[in-house]
């Protein structure tokens, strides 16, 4: 099961306690929202909110299985809507929880192609019904949009020698698989750079999935919506993953701190002790920061 990231800190800055209510509006498998239900029995409840509707539907037959069936609702729609979800189940939350992180098993099961480690066709949407696929935007994009997206997305400094390799690539047959696209990516990018510690596919694909998902817009949007519905006294967690997620949260809790609508509780940001990071791996690059409704 998906390890979930920072969870005795979430536990110790949401301050679950029985009868609280509280929304996780990143669900995935449902990590923080068990350690959330085992502190706030019998009466407490939790909102799950998981936009892939296979995970969402995974994760309310676990819980169905559960000892917490009767205290989650698990509702399949985007974070971005959490003000009307919050209304349509009449629920006032005590603490709101975001972790921004891809799901262990968008990587290991949804065969969707977010990782690179198995050869898959190049979807990459978390919700199939809305979007385009990657690999439209792979094979109908202009080489110059193509770089642009891999230099702001991905913070990829070999950008423009990628997107050029898939201009040419792509006159061959479309690009429409995980190891064709590694193939392009190495074939552009010089022999030093493949023997680092990071793959050298890992920023181009990072920042495919940020733009065919929406991923930076829906945090600005989900993460203010979250801030409005707030009560007064009630606590905000976000856990991001990767620099220009962290960036967003933390511009908007700036300017909602000026407004005079938050206060930040725990200053700064709070990171993996390095015993987690020890023990899981992927938590190492994970930042969080707390605020609270005045």
């Amino acid at each position: 099961m998906h390890t979930s990231v920072l969870l005795k800190e979430v536990l110790e800055y949401l301050d679950p306690r029985p009868g609280k209510r509280f929304i996780d509006a990143t669900l995935n498998g449902g990590g923080h929202a068990e350690a959330l239900l085992e502190r706030i029995m019998p009466d407490g409840r939790v909102l799950g909110i998981e936009w892939d509707t296979e995970l969402a539907l995974q994760t309310r037959e676990r819980f169905a299985r559960s000892p917490f069936k009767d205290n989650i609702d698990v509702v399949n729609d985007s974070y971005t809507n959490i003000i009307g979800i919050a209304e349509r189940y009449q629920f006032r939350p005590d603490g709101i929880l975001f972790d921004l992180g891809l799901s262990s098993w968008h990587y290991e099961e949804s065969g969707r192609g977010f990782s690179f480690k198995r050869d898959e066709p190049l979807d990459m949407r978390f919700h199939q019904s809305t979007g385009v696929p990657v690999s439209e935007i792979i094979n109908t994009y202009s080489p110059a949009e193509l770089e642009q997206i891999i230099r702001d997305y991905g913070e990829e400094q070999f950008s423009r020698q990628i997107s050029a390799a898939i201009g040419q690539a792509r006159k061959l047959g479309p690009i429409v698989s995980v190891n064709r696209l590694v193939e392009v990516i190495g074939s552009a990018v010089p022999e030093w750079y493949k023997h680092r510690k990071i793959h050298f596919a890992t920023k181009t694909f990072q920042a495919f999935r940020i733009v065919v998902n929406d991923e930076l817009g829906n945090v600005k949007k989900g993460v203010q919506a979250a801030i409005d519905l707030l009560p007064s006294g009630a606590r905000l967690a976000v856990i991001s993953f990767q620099g220009q997620e962290d960036k967003i949260v933390r511009e908007l809790l700036k300017e909602n701190v000026k407004a005079g609508r938050i206060t930040q509780p725990v200053k700064g940001t709070t990171r993996p002790t390095w015993a987690e990071q020890t023990t899981n791996p992927r938590s190492r690059s994970a930042k969080m920061k707390v605020a609270q409704k005045i």
